[in-house]
């Protein structure tokens, strides 16, 4: 296993460089490369925490990685708006399941970890529709 080129790949993966960011196997040749991953994710500026941790206003999400069974996972923290009243903070992966909701929600009360880039916040509307920039 050439290490510069698994940096390289696990690096595009983090900035969604020549790859789609949804989700990544982590295994390469049967063994896990989701420690290095993790590693590169902090390199790039991501910070591990939980969903409940991450600091996020109405109208901005922040992007987010959750590392499962040696699978990366994409995705964006933010908070739902049900009402003028009521929200939610959550995960929600890029990942769709067949009724288009987010494959993988983590809820802002789970200990489940996740990694967080908050220099690459972006807006939101209030409806909870993602402003495109």
């Amino acid at each position: 296993m050439d290490e510069g080129k698994v940096v390289e790949a696990l690096d595009d993966i983090i900035n969604g460089r020549n790859v789609k960011r949804s989700v990544h196997d982590l295994r390469l040749d049967g063994q896990s490369v989701a420690d290095i991953f993790a590693e590169r994710l902090v390199s790039s500026g991501f910070v591990e925490t939980t969903v409940g941790e991450v600091e996020i206003g109405f109208d901005e999400r922040v992007a987010a990685f959750l590392i499962r069974d040696s699978k990366a996972y994409f995705g964006w923290v933010f908070r739902e708006r049900f009402t003028e009243e009521k929200s939610r903070k959550l995960y929600g992966s890029e990942v769709r399941n067949r009724k288009g909701d987010w494959a993988i929600q983590i809820a802002f009360n789970s200990s489940e970890k996740i990694f967080v880039r908050y220099s690459k916040k972006l807006g939101m509307e209030l409806d909870g529709s993602f402003v495109i920039e």
